[in-house]
C-alpha cells in the first residue's frame, strides 16, 4: 500500500467513538469492512485493483485496529452492538462527504454492511455480502465462543487471539506469510474490551434476517464452497433481499479473500464495474 497514495483520516461516531479510514483513487465509492480480529489492512492487497476506477474506503471497525476501542459493558448501553457498528460505517461516508456507496462486508464486515444497509438503504449504491450470516449463528459456533470469552477472562487477549484464529474457520491461513502478518498485527492492536466487544457482534447477536426485505441495490451474496455453516445461510440472503446474485466460489471456505485472494478481486470487480 505504501506506493499508493492513501489519505487518512478519523471519523467521530454519534456516541464519541473515533474510527480511523483510509481513502485511495478516484471515482465512484466502494466501502470495505474488515473481519474479526483483524483490521483495514485484510484489504491492502486489494487496494491497487480497487482503487483504478473506484474511491476506495477502508475503516478499522471501533475496537479495532487504530480506531477507539470504548469499554465493553453488558446490556442495552453497550458501546459494542449491530446498530453501533453500522453506526461506524455512516460516520466514515459523513465524513468523506459521501452520500451513496457500494459497500463490501467480510464476516463481521457483513454485519456493519447489513446494519447500515437495513436502516439506510436509500445510501447504497451495490451491496457485496461475503462469509456472511445474518441469522443468529449455528449452536457449534455460539458454543465455541464461549470457550473464547472463558479464556480472554483467564489467559489474556493475546493469547485469545491466537485460539480465535486456530478456529476451523482459518485453517492453513496461518501458514501463508501474508495472512500471518495481517493476523499477528491485529493480536499487537488487540485489547481485551475491543476484543470482546467485536466478538460480541460478530457471534452473540439477533437476528437480522426479519430487515433484509428494505435491501432494493444489487446485491451480491459470496460463498466459499467448503464454508459449511454459511452455506445455506447465502441460500437464504438470495431469497430474502431481492434481485441478490449468489456466487459458491470453489475450494474455499470462510477465509475466501486470503485462500483466492484473486477470484476474490475478480468476482467483486465484475460485480462493481
Amino acid at each position: 500500500m505504501d506506493d499508493i497514495d492513501t489519505r487518512r483520516s478519523t471519523a467521530i461516531t454519534p456516541d464519541g467513538v473515533g474510527i480511523a479510514y483510509q481513502l485511495s483513487g478516484c471515482g465512484p465509492a466502494l466501502i470495505c469492512g474488515h473481519a474479526m480480529g483483524m483490521d483495514h489492512s485484510m484489504y491492502d492487497r486489494h487496494r491497487a485493483s480497487f482503487s483504478q476506477a473506484h474511491t476506495m474506503i477502508t475503516f478499522d471497525q471501533r475496537g479495532s485496529g487504530m480506531s477507539d476501542h470504548p469499554p465493553f459493558e453488558e446490556g442495552e448501553h453497550s458501546a459494542y452492538t449491530v446498530e453501533r457498528f453500522g453506526d461506524d460505517l455512516k460516520a466514515v461516508l459523513d465524513d468523506a462527504g459521501v452520500e451513496k456507496a457500494m459497500i463490501l462486508g467480510f464476516s463481521m464486515g457483513a454485519v456493519s454492511a447489513l446494519s447500515f444497509a437495513t436502516r439506510w438503504p436509500e445510501r447504497v449504491d451495490k451491496l457485496i455480502l461475503a462469509s456472511a450470516m445474518a441469522s443468529r449463528l449455528p449452536q457449534p459456533i455460539i458454543d465455541r465462543a464461549r470457550q473464547v470469552e472463558d479464556m480472554l477472562e483467564q489467559r489474556g487477549v493475546k493469547e485469545t487471539h491466537e485460539f480465535y484464529f486456530s478456529g476451523p474457520l482459518f485453517e492453513g491461513l496461518i501458514e501463508q506469510e501474508n495472512t500471518r502478518e495481517q493476523i499477528v498485527r491485529g493480536g499487537e492492536q488487540a485489547t481485551a474490551h475491543g476484543f470482546k466487544g467485536c466478538f460480541r457482534v460478530t457471534i452473540d447477536r439477533p437476528s437480522l434476517v426479519e430487515h433484509l426485505h428494505v435491501i432494493d441495490s444489487p446485491t451480491l451474496i459470496m460463498v466459499g464452497e467448503t464454508d459449511t455453516h454459511y452455506l445455506a445461510e447465502a441460500e437464504l440472503l438470495e431469497r430474502e433481499i431481492k434481485g441478490a446474485k449468489r456466487v459458491v466460489m470453489p475450494g474455499v471456505g470462510h477465509a475466501m479473500c486470503a485462500q483466492r485472494p484473486e477470484q476474490f478481486e475478480s468476482t467483486v470487480l465484475e460485480f462493481i464495474a
